[in-house]
């Protein structure tokens, strides 16, 4: 048992905790301590997760947590009434020195005293409000005005996390969740906090550490398993990340970001049957998202379902005209359903911000000879080869002065891709059929 040794100023602020077996030991234990004047306010957390070692042999129980704010003067007094009323016979009892106030003595709860703890409540739930309507800068003022008041507070210290975190000053929020845990290791909005940050920062590996601390005390926190989860499918962990998807399912089956997660993690394995299964139940919560309905589109593209591939891509460019991912799925879907003017439409659209795009150049330029616009797919080709020589731009005009009768160039541009390439295929076949046409 560690009592606070008494020597401090009388008038300065303390954070005491102590931890019970069962919700109503600490609820009885922080209501009788206020009531008597012993505490300013109490606060129960839990149910926590708690490990130690005994007889080598690694031990975990569940508690809660009892946290006091009192005065130092009443140090000595609330440590001896946490021992006579608390079931074990010695029960933990840790104290930290938080804030000076004026000369007064607060065992009697002079009106003072409230006052300042009044204001800084006030100052707490104003900066929250502020920070939740997104005026950043007042809320920055109010929360370091209260933390000015009460430096080891930590409802601001969170706050203050909060706010550089969404305003992306990453290394300005882990400083205060940070502080916030060298009072208490196991709060759970800082352990949130710090994984979001590092998720912020793109380092999985760091927010899997703090996810998980936070999910031994709250398992049941249905986004922080979906963000874990992500952050494996980063890590190339499929298998640990389906497994954590799944137990979200089972606790919320329509939580969009779960379905979200679990359609992306079986995409990337080309376990497209499974993906679809849940994109299409995440867009019945949700039709908006691009990512999704991109994905889905190819899906159905692959399955050659080109009229469901194009339903999704134009959902897509409905939300964002210019999306690459989309435009180049919807001319491919357009291209299987012999739409090639269409397709070409969608393709140009990418090469005006990609005009380097080669494989876009040598597609448009297929599409082109299909339409029988061989001057223009003439000119696509070739400015693919004056970013560097293509097979595709290559063969496209080999086929092209073939047709033209012009075998001797058609000639060459295979002959080009054969000495790169001596056993290409499609080069060697269409040198035979312009030997056949020659003879």
């Amino acid at each position: 048992m560690n009592f606070f040794d008494g020597t401090e100023n009388d008038h300065k602020m303390l954070i005491g905790w102590t931890t019970t077996k069962d919700y109503e030991e600490a609820e009885k234990l922080a209501r009788e301590c206020v009531r008597q004047g012993l505490a300013d306010t109490a606060q129960v957390e839990g149910p926590l997760r708690s490990f130690h070692m005994n007889n080598e042999k690694l031990v975990s129980i569940e508690e809660y947590r009892l946290i006091l704010h009192f005065f130092s003067s009443c140090a000595e007094q609330i440590g001896l009434w946490i021992k006579k009323n608390h079931s074990q016979e010695m029960p933990q009892w840790l104290t930290v020195a938080v804030q000076q106030f004026p000369d007064e003595n607060p065992c009697h709860g002079q009106e003072s005293r409230r006052t300042a703890t009044n204001e800084v409540v006030e100052l707490s739930r104003r900066g929250a409000e502020l920070l939740k309507q997104r005026n950043y800068d007042e809320a920055e003022k109010v929360f370091f005005e209260a933390l000015k008041k009460e430096p080891g507070n930590s409802f601001i210290l969170v706050g203050l996390g909060d706010l550089f975190r969404e305003t992306k000053q990453f290394t300005r929020a882990l400083h205060y969740y940070q502080k916030n845990l060298e009072i208490d290791s196991g709060n759970t909005f800082a352990l949130r906090g710090i994984g979001d940050t590092y998720r912020g920062l793109n380092k999985p590996e760091k927010s899997i550490l703090y996810w998980q601390r936070y999910l031994e005390q709250k398992s049941g926190d249905v986004h922080v398993m979906t963000r874990l989860a992500d952050s494996y499918v980063k890590k190339g962990n499929f298998s640990t990340a389906e497994d954590l998807y799944l137990q979200a399912l089972a606790l919320d089956q329509n939580d969009k970001y779960v379905l979200r997660g679990i359609g992306n993690l079986y995409y990337k394995k080309r376990d497209f049957q499974q993906a679809l299964t849940y994109f299409k139940k995440f867009l019945e919560l949700d039709d908006r998202y691009v990512a999704v309905l991109t994905m889905t589109g190819n899906i159905y593209r692959r399955r050659r379902e080109f009229d469901q591939a194009v339903l999704h891509y134009e959902k897509c460019l409905r939300l964002e005209p210019k999306n690459t991912f989309a435009l180049y799925g919807m001319g491919d879907a357009l291209r299987g359903m012999k739409n090639y003017r269409g397709a070409i439409e969608c393709w140009e659209k990418i090469l005006e911000k990609e005009p380097a795009n080669q494989n876009l150049l040598s597609r448009v330029g297929d599409a082109l000879v299909l339409l029988e616009r061989h001057d223009e797919a003439i000119s696509c080709y070739k400015r693919s080869l004056e970013i560097r020589d293509e097979t595709f731009a290559l063969l496209g005009l080999a086929r092209i002065y073939c047709l033209r009768n012009n075998f001797m160039e058609a000639e060459g541009y295979c002959r080009k891709i054969l000495e790169r390439q001596p056993e290409n295929v499609r080069a060697r076949d269409e040198l035979e059929k312009i030997s056949r046409l020659r003879s």
